[in-house]
């Protein structure tokens, strides 16, 4: 079941086809999927430790709006993806009753003075000392532990892809935290942060990329974020931007 719903953000137009102008804010609104770490995928023991593991997903998003696991029916998936199957691989981001409980969720990102220059910025990390624990005492609930660490989030936006000779910054995306996260824009990989690891990070520079990810100016194109969390002890999260996105709500 699709459901839409817009945020007008301050003088944004909405209108995939006009490129908006600027707000203090960027409102965000995704899926909070909260499992139970009795799940395969969460608390899973691996003794390689905790890498960053990248190829874990196809370059190209499926076509459900989801990352497809990187392998087929039969193939044997490496203990350090920490990932028991395909079929519990696609549970992540669908909700199943019995399997995960969902709430939708916003993050503004603040267009602020500590981050000049058109960026927009949302961060929940250790470093400001208010990591990403949004399900704390909820849905499922902490299981005994201090905090909520086996939940998933996905954000599905469009933005217009405007002509870089039309603005003053470049048009980026930079994302710091674990554990998983994947971005698609325009349904190809742009972010291949997978595996159980700790604090990542990840720059996108969308001028640089537009060409091989067929963006043309003036048009409208999807945004697809897919953010895990599946193990203690941390939870990190900072996502900054200077695309304006429209936000609407999928499920």
């Amino acid at each position: 079941m699709k459901l839409a719903r817009y945020a007008i953000l301050g003088a944004l137009v909405i209108g995939f086809g006009i490129t908006p102008s600027r707000a203090d804010q960027l409102e965000l609104t995704g899926t909070l999927r909260d499992f139970k770490d009795a799940h395969s995928d969460f608390q899973r023991y691996s003794n390689q430790g905790f890498p960053l593991v990248t190829g874990m997903v196809k370059s190209t998003i499926g076509e459900n709006g989801r990352p497809v696991l990187n392998k087929n029916e039969g193939d044997s998936i490496p203990s350090v993806w920490r990932i028991e199957s395909i079929t519990s691989f696609n549970q992540w981001f669908v909700n199943i009753e019995g399997v995960n409980k969902s709430i939708p969720y916003t993050i503004n990102l603040d267009n602020g003075m500590d981050h000049p220059g058109g960026t927009y910025r949302y961060e929940r990390s250790k470093h400001n000392g208010q990591q990403f624990f949004p399900l704390d005492g909820q849905l499922y609930g902490n299981e005994g532990r201090s905090h909520n660490y086996h939940f998933t989030y996905q954000i599905h936006t469009k933005f217009t892809y405007t002509d870089p000779a039309d603005r003053d910054e470049a048009m980026i995306f930079n994302f710091s935290g674990d554990d998983d996260v994947w971005v698609y824009i325009n349904g190809k990989l742009v972010v291949d942060l997978g595996g159980v690891h700790p604090e990542k990070y990840a720059s996108v520079n969308v001028d640089a990329l537009a060409q091989q990810l067929g963006l043309e100016p003036g048009k409208s194109y999807d945004f697809h974020f897919f953010f895990a969390e599946r193990h203690t002890t941390q939870s990190n999260f900072t996502l900054e931007t200077s695309i304006q996105f429209v936000s609407p709500l999928y499920d």
